[in-house]
């Protein structure tokens, strides 16, 4: 089995439903109805917010990440294809997308490093169109300017460097957890519970963690972990109080 990485960004704008985030995970299971993949997760990235960025809300790609058997390069061609018409599908008119697929284990530090960039500096077009051109990667505009090829790139290669972006959904069920959820059922569906406390506490396999109905692993050193921290009122997610102030279009719709 093979995993790969299906990054997106620039599929919408101001006031058109779905954002990005949402596309993605309809995307990922659009894939899995099809039978062509299986849904691993999905990661929203966050990228350099810069007035000189035609961003639309919050400059914030994803990356779909799929498990497949077939590890051919027709299958994934064929994967990539479905992928791409099913974007232009929904995405918004006046949108200018971009996808970008890639074999989890092959992307090389040049496309790391091009994800760094572009969550902190301004990078043309043209060196994301030239990095897929050399590594060999499915990289293609879909409509508009095509500017939407930067952030798939980008999202590929922060989801393969392992250490940036949260999951908007893993393993088909981050939604259904509710707003109090047994610290050992996260741990059995793969999410890594880490305390964020003074003193570093070992979250207790018997501890309940209120999630506020939100809640969204981080990203960390390649596995989903969730921050948390013990309060008066028992163990909570560290991102609950963020929901309200600070909702992403993208993932929210």
């Amino acid at each position: 089995m093979m995993e790969l990485l299906l990054g997106i960004d620039d599929t919408d704008v101001l006031g058109h439903k779905p954002g990005t985030g949402r596309l993605a995970r309809d995307l990922g299971a659009h894939l899995e109805e099809q039978r062509l993949a299986r849904l691993v997760g999905v990661v929203r990235h966050q990228l350099l917010v810069d007035p000189r960025i035609p961003y639309t809300s919050h400059n914030s790609p994803a990356c779909v990440v799929l498990a497949i058997d077939d590890c051919t390069d027709g299958f994934t061609r064929r994967l990539f294809q479905e992928a791409a018409s099913y974007i232009l599908s929904r995405c918004a008119r006046g949108s200018d997308p971009g996808l970008c697929l890639a074999d989890k284990t092959k992307v090389g530090e040049a496309v790391v490093h091009f994800g760094w960039r572009a969550s902190s500096e301004v990078v043309p077009k043209a060196d994301a169109l030239e990095l897929g051109q050399h590594h060999d990667l499915l990289l293609e505009e879909l409509g508009g300017t095509g500017d939407g090829v930067i952030g798939a790139l980008a999202a590929v290669g922060l989801t393969a460097d392992g250490n940036g972006g949260r999951f908007l959904e893993l393993n088909g069920g981050l939604r259904d957890f509710g707003e109090r959820v047994a610290a050992s059922l996260l741990r059995e569906r793969g999410i890594t519970l880490l305390s964020i406390s003074r003193n570093g506490e070992v979250v207790p396999t018997d501890a309940v963690i209120a999630t506020g109905d939100w809640l969204r692993p981080r990203l960390v050193g390649g596995r989903p972990v969730l921050f948390v921290e013990q309060t008066e009122d028992g163990w909570c997610c560290f991102d609950r109080k963020k929901r309200h102030a600070d909702a992403d279009h993208e993932e929210s719709m």
